[in-house]
């Protein structure tokens, strides 16, 4: 929500109308005992009434405005501004309404305006600095605020827009440290705590943002923006158990955008319901259609229940509308290659996913993987050598030059390299197995799986 919404001051002209209207009153009064009645009454209607009428729009544009009502709003308040011209505060309001309704463009004309006549007032400030985000004119965000977030004394909704600012320009660093002093300062502001959530989150801190998303949702219990960003990271960190109910909350309560259904199904799939998870998908299917999120969801929705044909068919419709969808194209060509068929196919679509991310183990992996199935044994040597650089540890990718090099006649090396891949992973069958094939030993201590499961 605006941050100008959550005010609830009355505009600095109702005060400097009323005390104008008390003033005119008063000096009618004297005019009354020294001229005629009538030409009293015609020079006080001269004099009073635009003011008097303009408040009287400016009154009724605020209730409408505060009930929702707010195309009917801006008419009262242009109303209100052609009778009273030169306030700031007619023109911020006129912003305001513009902005609420999405003419951004006119919205930033009125604010520009209004920073002309008051650039010391608090809510056109407010507003400028709000257009200037959704505009994306950061920069100029941070030299508005600058002058205003140094006084602690500056409403906190301030600190929250020069926040975002820092880290909309990548200033992550910058951005972190400034909510996290604002934030110790502000300790009960849920706005604050839910920006410094989010700088926490982009420098790779998910649990410290999760304690901020959770602190910003105790603070403000029923706002919908935190406590869905709270549960979509618990999902992500693999703890379904804890995202699903909050997720479960917000589709009780409001009528469900998008990614709450997808983190949803994500979360009942992880959580092994895939019945759930599916019927949510489908859900969301019938509201929005099948759009490339939902697509991607389904996908990753029966890969996770073992359902590889429905895996593929998801992927498939995903590259009708996406057809540089990385997950989908690398999908595709490592099950075909597993597969071992259609390798021309699966050949082409993990070389547009490895052009697209250069450097990403896993596609590396999958086009090391088509190669070796088309006997391209030196291509799929380069590959694989490039993947394991790349990746590190992980035993497919190891297992898989293995293989490469057994089938080069390279029996050591290709041992060697199954072993690392029992040291990330002690106990899994597939590399014990390929070690045992060629009549080597396998390492006692390698043979059970450190957590107690085989692998």
């Amino acid at each position: 929500m605006p941050a100008f919404l959550r005010h609830n001051r009355i505009p600095g002209i109702a005060a400097a109308l009323t005390r104008s209207a008390v003033l005119l009153a008063a000096c009618t009064a004297v005019l009354l005992a020294a001229c005629p009645r009538p030409a009293a009454a015609a020079e006080r209607r001269q004099e009073v009434r635009p003011n008097a009428q303009a408040y009287l729009h400016y009154s009724l544009g605020r209730l409408m405005e505060v009930s929702g009502a707010l195309t009917d709003a801006l008419v009262q308040y242009r109303r209100a501004d052609s009778l009273d011209p030169g306030h700031c505060e007619l023109s911020n309001a006129v912003a305001r309404t513009l902005y609420v309704l999405g003419r951004i463009d006119e919205a930033s004309e009125r604010s520009v305006m209004a920073l002309e006549l008051c650039p010391d007032n608090l809510d056109v400030l407010a507003i400028r600095a709000e257009l200037l985000l959704v505009q994306g004119e950061t920069r100029e965000v941070e030299e508005l605020l600058s002058s205003v977030v140094s006084d602690h004394g500056a409403p906190r909704e301030f600190a929250a827009l020069y926040g975002e600012a820092l880290l909309s320009q990548g200033r992550l660093e910058d951005g972190a440290a400034y909510l996290r002093s604002r934030s110790e300062a502000d300790s009960l502001d849920p706005r604050i705590a839910a920006m410094y959530g989010r700088a926490l989150l982009l420098l790779g801190d998910s649990e410290g943002a999760v304690s901020e998303f959770r602190r910003s949702a105790r603070l403000e219990p029923h706002d919908r923006a935190v406590t869905g960003m709270l549960s979509r990271v618990l999902i992500a960190l693999g703890r379904p158990e804890e995202g699903v109910p909050l997720l479960e909350w917000i589709h009780s309560r409001y009528e469900a955008v998008e990614p709450e259904f997808i983190s949803l199904a994500a979360g009942y799939s992880m959580m092994g319901d895939s019945e759930r998870a599916e019927a949510i998908l489908d859900t969301a299917t019938a509201r929005f259609g099948d759009t490339a999120p939902i697509l991607r969801a389904r996908g990753a929705m029966y890969y996770g229940a073992g359902d590889y044909d429905g895996a593929m068919s998801a992927y498939e419709k995903l590259l009708e509308i996406e057809e540089n969808s990385v997950t989908a194209l690398n999908f595709i060509a490592y099950t075909l290659a597993d597969e071992n068929r259609e390798l021309e196919r699966a050949l082409e679509y993990a070389r547009r996913a490895v052009e697209l991310e250069e450097d990403n183990p896993l596609l590396r992996d999958t086009l090391g993987w088509t190669q070796f199935r088309l006997g391209n044994m030196e291509e799929a040597r380069r590959e694989l050598d490039l993947s394991v650089e790349l990746g590190g540890d992980n035993p497919v990718i190891l297992e898989h030059l293995g293989d490469v090099l057994l089938e080069l006649g390279l029996v050591d090396e290709a041992v060697d390299v199954w072993t690392d891949a029992l040291e990330a992973s002690p106990g899994r069958a597939s590399t014990i197995e390929r070690i045992e094939g060629t009549g080597a030993l396998v390492p006692a201590n390698l043979r059970e799986s450190t957590n107690g499961e085989t692998p």
